[in-house]
């Protein structure tokens, strides 16, 4: 689902736990000028996300499949199903 944006994800709950993203791309082994242009992508790979969701300690693929729970449920209101 094109919608869901891991990078946008990550960036949001590093604003909210107030870190840098110098600090998580030292963390996640990178530096930041490459961690800005990687977060921009519409799509990561898994296991960057599973590194990203154990360092803030942020379940980001359960954040993910509920924004697609959610989309589903509104697209079917009034379909009947």
């Amino acid at each position: 689902m094109s919608d869901i944006h891991f990078g946008n994800m990550i960036l949001r709950e590093l604003r909210n736990q107030r870190y840098s993203v110098a600090w998580f791309a030292k963390e996640m082994g990178s530096d930041r000028s490459n961690m800005y242009k990687l977060l921009a992508r519409p799509h990561l790979d898994t296991d960057f996300v599973l590194r990203a969701s154990r360092l803030l300690h942020h379940d980001f693929f359960g954040e993910a499949s509920t924004q697609l729970h959610i989309r589903v449920d509104a697209s079917n209101v009034g379909n009947g199903i």
